[in-house]
Parts: structure tokens; sequence; C-alpha cells
């Protein structure tokens, strides 16, 4: 493994993720001030699960942060959408292995957490191709929206068939 995964439970975690945060914020948004960082953290920790990525020296090098919806958007511990609000690694950690690594591993997380996910959901800006093309492997853009940082694709993929391509890279990587 190239990094360990773990989901914040107590204070020490969430100090940890919002430390992670303030100091990279940049690179979730070149616009984002002090202010605007602070926030978020405050939003993300009341509302989301968030799942802290630790390198091999006890480091944190990253982030991904998902709530349960309700096809209302109504927030629900049981709910049938998964949405992935953000994932951030360092511009140092980001490769393709530890994406796919940790990708396989959030989605697996989520399918032990929650039995009742129909559908897997996220937002990414519209005019970055590189990610349109990457997340269109395993997931189609069903609508756009507005974003603080430009327009933005919603993805969505069903849930079972990404688990079933989860599982299969899970196989061929051991």
């Amino acid at each position: 493994m190239l990094a360990e995964y773990r989901v914040c439970r107590s204070d020490e975690d969430y100090a940890q993720y919002a430390l992670f945060f303030i100091r990279h914020r940049q690179d979730f948004s070149r616009h984002f001030s002090l202010a605007d960082a602070l926030m978020h953290t405050l939003e993300t920790i009341q509302t989301s699960t968030i799942v802290l990525v630790i390198d091999k020296k006890g480091q944190t090098i990253g982030w991904a942060h998902y709530r349960y919806m309700t096809p209302d958007g109504e927030a629900h511990p049981e709910g049938e959408i998964a949405f992935v609000d953000s994932a951030i690694t360092t511009q140092a950690h980001r490769s393709s292995r530890l994406f796919a690594e940790g990708f396989c591993h959030l989605v697996h997380h989520m399918a032990a957490e929650n039995r009742h996910i129909r559908f897997f959901q996220f937002h990414a800006l519209a005019d970055n191709a590189y990610l349109t093309r990457l997340y269109s492997k395993f997931a189609r853009i069903i609508g756009q929206r507005e974003g603080y940082h430009g327009t933005e694709n919603l993805f969505s993929a069903d849930f079972a068939t990404l688990l079933h391509y989860v599982a299969k890279y899970t196989k061929s990587q051991d």
C-alpha cells in the first residue's frame, strides 16, 4: 500500500484535517483565502465523513470527504447517493497508483458502511479536460452547475457497477 486511509473520528483527526486543508487550500482552489478555508473546514467537519490519506512517514498527504444523500438531496446516513465533495493529495504525492488505491479504498469503505448506496456522484470542473477524460472511464456526466470556481460537471456512476469495476482492479493488484 502506498498510503494509510483513516476516517476522522477524534478531535486529533479533525485537527490534522483542518491543518492540512489550511496549509494546502491553494491546491483545492487558488482563490481560497484563509477565511474561506476556515469556514469550509467547519462546515465539512459537521456535514461529511472525512478520510485522511497518511503516508508511510505518518504525515497527512491528502483527504477525501463524502456524505450520503437521498435522491432529493437531503442528508441521510443510509442515503442511496454517495456524494464525494472533494479528494485532494499534495502535488508531490499525486500519481495514478495512489489515485487508484485511494479510490478503491473509498468505494470499498462506502460499500461496507452503507448497503443502500445506488449511485456514486461528484462534481469536477468542466474545463479540466484531463479530469473529464479520467472520470468518464467510470462515471457519466448527468448535469452541470455553476460552482464557486466555474462550471462543474456532475458525474454519476451506478454503485454496483462501480464496485464490480473496483473489485476487478483490486484483484489485478494482488
